[in-house]
């Protein structure tokens, strides 16, 4: 057993049938008080297979001192998907369900996922495979028909370390009100995104719990999946993309739900009861000039490294951002990573294990609060890709577009830094 599984994972879910030796893929699905499992699961099962054994293991959950209604509502759903399980096993997939309590503390998504998962480590560890893939999936998605297959395909013929899988929200059988909100928050998820990519940032990759895939050797380096309620994805994700050979596989999609939820404080669920709840007709989401401020630091990056006077380069950018890293006490941040690289190549990939997703964030934010307000996503958009259809879903498909046109080369740092490396 690895070092991983006796010191961080979370207890065994003890799945009693061991693992066939060939076992390439396991998809991981955490279900909390959901009624329409099998919606997913028929999607899923519908999926053409990869040529190696695939399983799926269903996380049913709760907190310890979850509410009778909920209690029942999983009951219900493990005694249906069992009886699913039952009659749709194949000699290509097997399908597990285990039904947890999960400590009040720390119960949630974040927790459900890192069980799913660390069950998966276990298996692949059991049949020595360090190279078989963890794919996670939601409980209220669906998937296109060669979502398993291409998936086993990308990673194998390309040695993928990781991958965001391409999504796009369910807008089917939704009130004209429900669906502006998802199209709307669609595209301030992609605007975020392709902002990032144009400012130049070399980990700019979607962060979609229900759309995400992981080699299990790389999961245990980076410590496996975290006990967050919320926003567990984005902070795995960044602790995955900067090991390289990251893509976003864009030849099959997942869809996940657009439903209201008010099981998280933040995301998709969040932002649609939200738009529900107050009748609301515009989505804000963030000035495209807070790019181009972002664009002007990311440049200053092999400069850092090359002149011993980092004033004279910081300077230079917008008086925001000047600020941010002088809270950031950025001086000596960039002494200390010049101190520990032996080369321009180093200190770039030093400098952006500093400079990580959250801190681009915390950036942007710190740009949003302090120079640019936001705006309407829709103008945003309008704005950045200098298009003018009038409709949010004509907008959308232009960042789809450009989403499945992706390729992560585009954003590779040796690609970004050419000229100095």
């Amino acid at each position: 057993m690895s070092i991983y599984l006796e010191r961080y994972a979370f207890t065994p879910l003890h799945i009693d049938s061991k693992p066939q030796l060939d076992t390439g893929l396991i998809v991981v699905i955490p279900v909390f008080n959901e009624k329409h499992l099998n919606d997913a699961l028929n999607s899923l099962i519908a999926s053409s297979l990869p040529p190696v054994t695939t399983e799926v293991i269903i996380i049913i959950n709760q907190a310890e001192n979850c509410s009778d209604e909920i209690e029942l509502q999983n009951n219900i759903t493990f005694k249906d998907t069992s009886r699913w399980i039952n009659n749709n096993n194949k000699k290509e997939i097997h399908f597990f369900v285990k039904h947890l309590s999960l400590p009040k503390k720390h119960a949630g998504v974040g927790l459900a996922r890192k069980a799913g998962m660390d069950e998966a480590t276990r298996r692949f560890e059991a049949i020595d495979n360090e190279k078989g893939i963890i794919l996670c999936y939601d409980a209220d998605c669906f998937c296109a028909p060669n979502y398993l297959s291409e998936i086993y395909h990308s990673f194998t013929s390309k040695k993928l370390k990781g991958a965001s899988i391409y999504f796009e929200h369910q807008i089917d059988n939704l009130s004209s009100l429900e669906k502006e909100g998802i199209l709307q928050y669609e595209l301030h998820l992609r605007h975020y995104v392709n902002g990032l990519r144009k400012a130049g940032y070399p980990y700019a990759f979607h962060t979609v719990g229900s759309s995400m895939a992981v080699r299990v050797d790389i999961y245990k380096k980076v410590g496996g999946m975290n006990r967050r309620k919320a926003g567990e994805d984005f902070h795995f994700l960044h602790k995955v993309i900067p090991f390289g050979n990251f893509e976003e596989i864009t030849s099959t999609a997942v869809y996940p739900s657009s439903r209201s939820s008010n099981r998280v404080p933040f995301g998709t669920g969040k932002a649609m009861g939200d738009w529900i709840n107050h009748s609301k007709s515009t989505f804000y989401s963030y000035h495209p000039a807070i790019f181009n401020d972002i664009a002007g630091l990311l440049k200053t990056v092999p400069l850092l490294y090359k002149l011993t006077n980092i004033n004279e380069i910081t300077t230079t950018l917008t008086p925001e951002i000047q600020a941010y890293l002088e809270l950031e006490n950025f001086t000596t941040i960039v002494v200390d990573i010049k101190r520990q690289s032996s080369n321009l190549n180093t200190f770039i990939h030093r400098w952006f294990s500093w400079f990580n997703g959250l801190k681009v964030l915390h950036l942007v934010h710190y740009l949003r609060d302090n120079k640019y307000e936001s705006m309407p996503i829709c103008t945003a958009v309008k704005t950045s890709i200098k298009e003018k259809e009038d409709t949010t879903l004509q907008l959308l498909e232009k960042y789809r577009n450009l989403d499945k046109n992706f390729t992560a080369d585009q954003i590779d740092l040796k690609h970004l830094y050419s000229e100095h490396l």
